[in-house]
């Protein structure tokens, strides 16, 4: 065993430090590594009383693997050439015990600038590390299980779709088949609900292309305001079913946009569809479209009852509705915004949801970005 050499000085101010300090253990090696002082939260935190260290060399609080990779040296060896090594890692307790231990290597230089020992600083760090392991584990499981999410959609969008098909095939017949007023309206309304069906599968399978980036958009340059008429128009039908006034305000002039048609109409459809929903009988929806810089805007506004606010930052999260939509009929799974959120930002825009509050109506708002005229020639494809 090393003769400790004399104890290191040090100010009132930094003995005080060292005596009441119970974060940080504070260990003086001399220039070979060996304790000469075990000071401040160094016995509480490593086990060892000073008489127990104080002697031995610096690779007593090290665990077995990293004595054999010297790592005890090759920390003073850093911090002699580099001003000080700074690192994270297991450490040793006297009782067996692994810490985890961040800190530093300083070295002491003479006038003459030869190292005369280190100061190593050290800090218990167990329970951020434990802390942060459980987040790590918890992310893997979040990846695991939107993995097995992909693969359900998948699955399910295609068990789905294959009797949806017989049984469409069977409507069909049906309606050619069926006479009478009570069967024919018997027929209309499986006909109807399959349609409900069959568009639901259409949304799991985008979702989950969409999640995998295998979905292309054929872009070309329309007017958004012509995409807006078209479906407004499509859903007056759907809307006077529940006396709702569907209304469209749209502006003289033409919105030009690079978009991909069918996609876009995919897009409005789900949301008008989404506002028809959620607005009570009588109620009304207004979609309305302007340019606003260099960005086409439309907005889709009702009067029904509203969202509930702390749902706002996740309404356009896979299977997310709110708490007071869930009992409406026809109120769906949250797959529609989920699918609008996506497919918006794949033409480079944006999409939000504000409402003032329950019973208050609320507005989706999606931004596209509007080309210049020199860059609006003809059709082009992208990923």
């Amino acid at each position: 065993m090393t003769t400790p050499s004399a104890p290191v000085q040090v100010s009132p101010l930094v003995a005080h430090w060292l005596h009441h300090n119970r974060d940080y253990a504070v260990l003086v090696l001399d220039p070979h590594g060996i304790v000469q002082e075990w000071l401040g939260a160094a016995e509480r935190i490593l086990g060892h009383a000073p008489h127990e260290a104080v002697g031995r060399s610096v690779e007593l609080v090290f665990t077995p693997e990293d004595r054999e990779r010297r790592y005890h040296e090759y920390e003073l060896k850093v911090a002699a050439e580099d001003a000080y090594s700074e690192d994270s890692r297991w450490h040793l307790r006297k009782d067996g015990t692994r810490i985890w231990v961040t800190g530093s290597v300083s070295p002491v230089r003479g006038a003459d600038g030869a190292i005369l020992g280190y100061v190593k600083v050290m800090r218990d760090m167990t329970d951020q590390r434990a802390k942060t392991e459980r987040v790590e584990h918890e992310m893997v499981q979040l990846g695991e299980a939107r993995e097995q999410t992909r693969v359900f959609l998948r699955k399910l969008g295609h068990e789905v779709r294959n009797p949806l098909a017989v049984l469409t095939n069977t409507a069909f017949i049906l309606e050619r088949l069926v006479t009478d007023e009570r069967g024919r309206k018997a027929v209309k309304q499986l006909s109807n609900q399959l349609g409900i069906l069959t568009n639901l599968a259409d949304d799991l399978m985008d979702v989950n292309r969409l999640e995998l980036g295998k979905v292309n958009l054929s872009k070309a340059r329309i007017d958004f305001r012509e995409l807006l008429e078209d479906v407004v128009e499509g859903m007056q039908q759907q809307a006077a079913r529940k006396s709702i006034q569907l209304e469209a305000l749209l502006p003289p002039t033409p919105l030009p946009v690079e978009a991909d048609f069918s996609r876009m109409q995919q897009v409005c459809v789900n949301l008008i569809d989404n506002a028809i929903k959620y607005t009570p009988q009588g109620g009304s929806v207004w979609v309305k479209v302007s340019q606003e810089g260099n960005e086409v805007v439309c907005r889709i506004q009702d009067n029904g009852i509203g969202i509930f606010p702390p749902v706002l930052p996740k309404l356009f999260d896979l299977f997310t509705q709110a708490p007071q939509g869930q009992e409406m009929r026809g109120g769906g799974i949250g797959v529609g915004l989920a699918l609008v959120r996506q497919l918006v930002e794949l033409h480079g825009g944006t999409v939000q949801a504000k409402s003032p509050g329950i019973g208050k109506g609320a507005e989706f708002v999606f931004r596209l970005p509007s080309p210049e005229p020199d860059t609006m020639a003809g059709p082009s494809s992208a990923a």
